[in-house]
């Protein structure tokens, strides 16, 4: 952990936060970071959420990229992420082909490769982080349906099967889809569609074992793989473990499919590829991950919060809920990571008294960053539909962005520390704040 000495001696005046009590609604990755940076902090935590169970094999895969890494690198002294090597895909790039199978070289995963970030199954992800915030003697509660916010001059709280439970502040990270977003900030968020969607899907290899259509993913496999096949409006990725390893899993890009023609969910894909010559290559394994298993989820651009707060500044909601980006900025799980390692800092340093503070501090912090990539994202989206395919067969167009150091380089932790009091000078002052944690339309570069 960074803790400039210079600003912790500053911060001296905000002090007495180890009795700060946190209420976390959600413990996907937001959540559980949130809960786990919370505790480290010395805040007292209960975090709840309606799954009865959480299930290690269920999701996608996820990357987190090498600024929310940062974060969870300092779980344990790295104890964390030892935990969860066996779990992660180790590749530090990509190899592509066009939808003919035309190999097209290979392109840079910069800020999500090996050693910087890490790259695995959703579920894993989450029940790795779960069973450490349990290891650490967090309170966390499943099974339980939160039916309402609530706060006070004092305090804020949520109503949890009919019981009123209080804590200092509350932190909603409940998704993209939760309804607390308008009922804690009075905002209804705004849609509009893309005509895009992302399927996905996770799959054990034994369910390839005795195809031997499929025998070509395992017997090029002597590492972990990803490899990319783009046409018109669609791309295929297929991420695999080495050899004999025990999953893969899929991503396809590709323009919405007619819902009335809808058989299954992989419909659309098959649609999609019906005409290239590769489709034979890719069917077999799109076609054999059990359907419980495939996630489809319509690309619509969100537009921005006008703030995460309630109006008494106890309750914030983070991470998707708050500024949803679209899937393929690669930056959902960073950007709520970061949420919630900011947070934890600001109630470290604004103390028990000063709650409403530390949550707006939060806010002045995060807001335009989060938003910036947010933004950005529907540039990386039309960027990647409209690649030029002879330019991909040259190898002059990259499936994946430059991210910019300002998004992959930074240190959240470290920013906090150094700016929260010059973030509550402006506050308490009435000024704006003006973050030098994102820049301006430098988003997501393809060259």
């Amino acid at each position: 952990m960074i803790n400039p000495p210079d600003i912790i001696a500053n911060a001296t005046t905000f002090s007495n936060s180890n009795t700060i009590k946190v209420i976390i609604v959600g413990i996907g990755v937001a959540g559980l970071t949130a809960a786990i940076e919370c505790h480290r902090k010395g805040h007292s935590v209960t975090a709840f959420d309606r799954v009865e169970k959480v299930k290690e094999e269920e999701g996608d895969g996820i990357t987190i990229a090498a600024n929310g890494a940062r974060v969870t690198a300092r779980w344990g002294n790295g104890a964390f992420h030892e935990s969860t090597k066996h779990l992660q895909y180790v590749v530090d790039g990509g190899e592509a082909f066009d939808y003919t199978g035309r190999h097209a070289g290979y392109y840079d995963l910069r800020g999500y490769g090996q050693g910087r970030a890490y790259t695995l199954n959703r579920g894993a992800l989450v029940s790795s982080m779960f069973n450490y915030a349990k290891s650490l003697g967090i309170d966390v509660q499943l099974g339980c349906e939160i039916t309402d916010y609530w706060e006070t001059e004092c305090e804020a709280g949520v109503i949890v099967q009919g019981e009123r439970i209080a804590a200092d502040c509350v932190v909603c990270a409940e998704g993209i889809n939760s309804e607390a977003i308008t009922t804690i900030t009075g905002q209804a968020f705004e849609e509009k569609e893309t005509g895009f969607t992302a399927t996905r899907g996770f799959l054990n290899t034994a369910l390839l074992a005795d195809d031997p259509k499929v025998r070509w993913l395992q017997e090029q496999s002597d590492s972990d793989k990803v490899r990319a096949w783009v046409g018109d409006n669609t791309q295929v990725h297929i991420w695999s473990k080495k050899g004999n390893g025990e999953e893969v899993f899929w991503y396809c890009l590709h323009k919405d499919g007619d819902s009335s023609r809808i058989m299954s969910s992989v419909d659309p894909i098959l649609e999609a590829i019906k005409d290239w010559p590769v489709r034979d290559q890719l069917e077999p394994i799109i076609c054999k991950v059990p359907q419980q298993q495939v996630i489809s989820q319509k690309f619509k651009q969100r537009a921005p919060l006008k703030t995460w707060l309630s109006p008494g500044r106890r309750l914030i909601i983070v991470g998707d809920a708050a500024h949803a980006a679209l899937p393929p900025a690669g930056q959902g799980g960073s950007q709520a990571v970061e949420d919630a390692a900011v947070l934890a800092i600001a109630l470290e340093l604004a103390g028990k008294q000063s709650v409403p503070l530390a949550l707006s501090v939060t806010e002045k912090i995060r807001y335009h960053r989060a938003v910036s990539i947010q933004r950005g994202s529907i540039k990386l989206l039309k960027g990647l539909v409209e690649i030029d395919l002879e330019k991909v067969r040259r190898g002059e167009n990259p499936l994946t962005p430059n991210y910019p150091d300002w998004i992959i380089g930074h240190d959240c932790q470290e920013y906090t520390y150094k700016e929260f009091p010059r973030v509550v000078e402006a506050i308490q002052n009435g000024q704006e704040y003006i973050p030098y944690n994102f820049i301006v339309d430098d988003i997501y570069h393809i060259e």
